[in-house]
């Protein structure tokens, strides 16, 4: 739904095109969402788990941001090469 609407709100339309860290890393965030929530119980650890997981994330992030994606190197290129 944001992606359909930053074509009418947003300074630049917003596109799927995730950089591989962002995938792995909302991976991660949801195997580990699925497994403290499987039980129905939360003790302190838990939480603290959470916390140095989002931590991780953080830290990764911010020593290795992603990378600019190169002029040409986009999905259009590939469709335009595949014609």
């Amino acid at each position: 739904m944001l992606v359909i609407l930053s074509y009418f709100i947003g300074p630049t339309p917003m596109s799927l095109d995730f950089w591989t860290g962002a995938v792995v890393m909302m991976f991660f965030a949801t195997l580990t969402a699925s497994m403290v929530t499987n039980s129905g119980r939360s003790a302190w650890f838990v939480g603290v788990l959470l916390l140095m997981v989002y931590l991780v994330f953080a830290m990764s992030l911010y020593l290795m941001p992603p990378q600019e994606q190169q002029p040409g190197k986009g999905v259009e290129t590939i469709q335009q090469q595949a014609k």
